[in-house]
């Protein structure tokens, strides 16, 4: 037997679709069967809520009058990019030069929280746009739009990070202690969205997503984008692998699911959450579902080495890593998550209500996600200097 999105779609609006979290499937395979949970669950929901350093905040004001052509942006003293007269793109990981814990990010969650933030421009000069200077506050009801690009808005898998060297790093996975005294990750596992459809069968350009509390929509692969990398036996990779991009209206976020953060001596973050729908279609898409921590590997790289190849120490399952512990040569270590477990899995709740709800409907893709590239690296094509 196979399932359509559309039959799933018209069971849903009749309100007979069964639709279960990731963490209930992963409970009902391992009581019932494969078969039985295909023939019985028509869409499970996935969720992650992690770390995120590659996001715009698109902004889209009125005009003045007179008219204004912005030339130079900054809100909240941070500054902000023109994209058109009165455009702008906000980096989330962009800092104030006096504060550089207070970030992009928290401009953002503090839109959403319904507060007001200050705009300051200058105008280019132009006959036809002659007001040069501009200052006023806003909030996300005086915008035509704002609209917030994930370009990494999904991860299938990350790495997991220590530190063997002498002294402690304050790195992008948080702060490693010296002489392999902890470790960290960044992954919601078993909940993940791309691990329970690591192929990408169900998931592509056009797949509706729920976003921070609204509906969003992903736009193709993502940065980092690495579908070839290495995989387990149980076919997931064992490291940074496949990323997508989406995008969504800010309006309707919820500021509990969209927050600014700094990592010490590192620089800004943001925490978003993300739940996916997984249409079971099939019974391959449901043995996908049946994933658990103990099949889903990372590596754990050395950030003592400042480079881009970094030695390995080994690989982790996440049940070893959510023990709390795990022994890196020879040596016990702490073992830590910076993304939040206990949030991912109210996420697949929350994302389950809205279809139940009929507010989150299954979107087929208009096309694939790209499995068939190598991500690349920046090298200079500058002359060596003698």
């Amino acid at each position: 037997m196979i399932r359509t999105y559309e039959e799933i779609n018209e069971k849903i609006l009749n309100g007979k679709a069964n639709v279960i979290s990731a963490l209930e499937a992963k409970s009902l395979i391992a009581e019932k069967g494969i078969k039985h949970f295909f023939n019985t669950i028509d869409v499970v929901t996935c969720a992650s809520f992690e770390i995120n350093t590659n996001a715009i905040l698109y902004l889209s004001f009125g005009q003045t009058d007179p008219l204004i052509y912005f030339s130079e942006a900054y809100i909240n003293n941070i500054l902000a990019y023109p994209t058109g007269p009165t455009d702008l793109a906000l980096s989330c990981v962009a800092f104030s030069e006096d504060r550089p814990e207070y970030s992009g990010a928290h401009i953002l969650e503090e839109l959403v929280k319904g507060n007001d933030v200050c705009l300051k421009v200058t105008g280019r000069n132009l006959d036809v746009f002659p007001n040069k200077e501009f200052e006023t506050w806003f909030n996300l009801s005086d915008l035509n739009n704002a609209k917030l690009f994930l370009s990494q808005a999904i991860n299938q898998n990350d790495i997991a990070a220590t530190n063997s060297g002498a002294k402690d790093i304050n790195s992008n996975m948080g702060t490693l202690i010296a002489h392999l005294e902890n470790s960290t990750y960044n992954s919601s596992s078993f909940l993940n969205p791309l691990v329970n459809d690591p192929f990408c069968k169900t998931i592509g350009i056009g797949t509706r997503i729920w976003i921070a509390g609204t509906v969003g929509y992903i736009t193709g692969h993502g940065s980092n984008h690495n579908p070839n990398q290495k995989r387990n036996e149980f076919k997931l990779p064992v490291g940074s692998a496949i990323t997508l991009s989406a995008v969504a209206d800010v309006n309707g976020m919820k500021s509990k699911w969209l927050r600014g953060g700094f990592l010490k001596s590192f620089g800004p973050v943001l925490y978003v959450g993300i739940g996916v729908p997984i249409p079971v279609l099939n019974e391959e898409i449901a043995e996908c579902l049946s994933i658990t921590d103990d099949k889903i590997n990372t590596t754990m790289f050395d950030f003592s080495i400042p480079r881009r190849t970094k030695p390995i120490l080994g690989q982790y399952t996440y049940s070893e890593l959510r023990t709390s512990t795990v022994v890196i040569n020879k040596k016990p270590t702490l073992s830590a998550p910076l993304s939040s477990m206990s949030g991912a899995i109210e996420i697949c709740d929350l994302t389950k209500q809205s279809i139940l709800k009929k507010e989150l409907l299954l979107s087929k893709p208009v096309a694939q996600v790209n499995m068939n590239t190598d991500s690349k690296v920046l090298n200079s094509r500058l002359p060596e200097l003698v």
